[in-house]
């Protein structure tokens, strides 16, 4: 007879995981916000499009898209730290 999900270790380690990335979470969500002003202010008043806040807005997009994956269930792989930083191209953009 096989033990039931919640006897095995993995299950334990992957709920304490799951706990660190909601906290994760919230934080890069606060940056997305932070980010986000901040670049809505900047085309606001400047004729030059900020390409480096664009891209860090773009990035942390795809890492709470990562977190959001990994606490649904949909992927396995712990996102940042334990993989390279999401690195989003303009190519993968469109």
């Amino acid at each position: 007879m096989s033990k039931p999900g919640y006897a095995k270790q993995e299950f334990w380690f992957r709920l304490i995981f799951m706990l660190f990335y909601w906290f994760v979470l919230n934080l890069a969500i606060t940056v997305f916000g932070i980010l986000l002003v901040v670049v809505s202010l900047v085309k606001l008043g400047s004729k030059q499009e900020p390409v480096t806040l664009s891209s860090w807005l773009t990035n942390v997009t795809a890492f709470i898209g990562q977190i959001f994956s990994y606490l649904s269930f949909a992927e396995e792989e712990k996102p940042f730290p334990f993989q390279p930083w999401p690195k989003v191209t303009p190519e993968d953009d469109a």
